[in-house]
């Protein structure tokens, strides 16, 4: 908070998400956050420019689709309490809560431990390599979920359809936080405008490159799903 009692960007945005249940997309926070904050207090650049550069760069926020932001913290505890998972309906975020709760955190905690390395177990034999740097030493690769693990069920999040075994910065690019990179259904390679032609070109990539090792076959569905709602054309 100021020092005049006005609430910062940042915490006006963290009482909307928290009033709309723990998420938000940009468009309610540019109309609701004035509940919360003082519109006639702002100098300088525009509020909704401000309203994105927070939710961008403030860890307390994470991107979990486009246009679309939580609270960090409770995407942790989806994550470590399997509380439920997002999805989407008539093109809109919503979450959908678990219907069953595990009695003790240990329980949950091991539960999700066992299917995430099983997923990754499966995975690693089935596609052996990173199909776009061709790296297949185990320690470099990240058994990435196509469709976002907070937006899976509990059989998405364990169906090695729904994953593509990817070099750390490769994956990091494909994450639902980021969502600067995508693959088509015929094997080509999407780059987000929001990356400049100079990284693009230091990541050694090409806008519609062929990724002829990529097996989509089982996975047009997920492909889909993330090229329309994760990645940041």
């Amino acid at each position: 908070m100021n020092n005049d009692g006005d609430l910062t960007y940042s915490e006006a945005i963290e009482q909307v998400m928290q009033h709309n249940g723990n998420f938000a997309p940009l468009k309610l926070l540019y109309k609701e956050i004035w509940s919360y904050k003082d519109k006639s207090k702002i100098i300088g650049k525009t509020p909704d420019f401000t309203i994105q550069e927070r939710v961008q760069r403030d860890p307390r926020f994470t991107r979990i689709a486009k246009g679309v932001y939580a609270l960090t913290e409770f995407l942790e505890d989806i994550e470590r309490e399997d509380l439920g998972f997002f999805t989407i309906e008539k093109n809109e975020v919503v979450f959908k809560e678990a219907k069953k709760f595990v009695s003790t955190v240990r329980i949950v905690e091991q539960k999700i431990r066992v299917g995430q390395s099983y997923f990754r177990a499966r995975l690693l034999s089935e596609m052996k390599n990173c199909p776009i740097t061709g790296i297949d030493d185990k320690r470099l690769l990240i058994a990435s979920h196509i469709k976002p693990w907070v937006h899976s069920n509990n059989e998405e999040r364990v169906n090695t359809k729904n994953g593509i075994l990817l070099s750390p910065l490769f994956d990091k690019l494909f994450d639902k936080g980021i969502g600067l990179i995508t693959f088509t259904l015929e094997k080509r390679i999407l780059i987000s405008n929001k990356i400049s032609k100079e990284n693009i070109a230091k990541l050694n990539i090409f806008q519609n490159q062929e990724i002829e090792n990529l097996d989509i076959n089982g996975r047009e569905e997920f492909l889909e799903y993330h090229r329309k709602f994760i990645f940041q054309g």
